[in-house]
């Protein structure tokens, strides 16, 4: 006697999926991708302040720096916990982001994010997201912009669906386009708004 066969979306088994686990459980996050990109700046990395820049980030600017870049803003938490807010599009998928800075010094930032994700604009899970920022001394006059994005979740099928998705290949391509774009910024407005430093 031949058992009925039970048909699995994928939709069923990513809402399965325990999208909101408590945020203490980091041990059990999985890497899904990482990617590292760099652009060279003309100027010593002693002249800029990479937590003051990416903190004061205005809407406009952050939407200047990718296409798939749609909204960012910074608030403030009850406990005075500074954080940082970008909406972006990445590979077809929307993406809040909700930034806390754990290191926050003028040449490292790194900020972690348990952000909302929207597959498709449709699925919704949260990831952990972690965003480092560094400015890497390459001579007296010049250094090198960093930028590291980091995704985790703890299912293990989040992993299978975001290598079918090709998720590391979208996530790599925004980074690559966001990074020099990122650093040409950071140059214009710090010495806009501080032109001594040029000297």
């Amino acid at each position: 006697m031949l058992l009925p066969v039970r048909k699995v979306s994928i939709t069923s088994v990513i809402e399965k999926m325990d999208t909101h686990m408590p945020y203490s459980n980091i041990s059990q996050y999985k890497r899904l991708f990482q990617t590292v990109c760099e652009a060279p700046i003309n100027a010593p990395k002693e002249a800029f302040n990479l937590h003051d820049w990416v903190f004061t980030l205005s809407d406009k600017d952050y939407q200047t720096t990718a296409r798939g870049h749609i909204a960012a803003g910074s608030s403030i938490h009850t406990d005075g916990t500074q954080t940082s807010i970008n909406v972006e599009s990445v590979g077809g998928n929307l993406l809040v982001q909700h930034y806390v800075a754990e290191v926050k010094e003028p040449d490292y930032v790194k900020m972690v994010s348990f952000s909302d994700l929207w597959l498709m604009k449709l699925i919704h899970v949260v990831v952990k997201v972690t965003w480092e920022m560094r400015l890497i001394s390459v001579s007296d006059n010049e250094c090198k912009f960093q930028n590291t994005v980091l995704v985790e979740h703890p299912n293990f099928i989040m992993k299978i669906m975001s290598a079918l998705a090709l998720g590391g290949f979208f996530v790599r391509r925004h980074n690559e386009e966001e990074t020099p774009l990122f650093a040409q910024n950071l140059y214009k407005r710090t010495f806009k708004e501080s032109p001594e430093r040029l000297t």
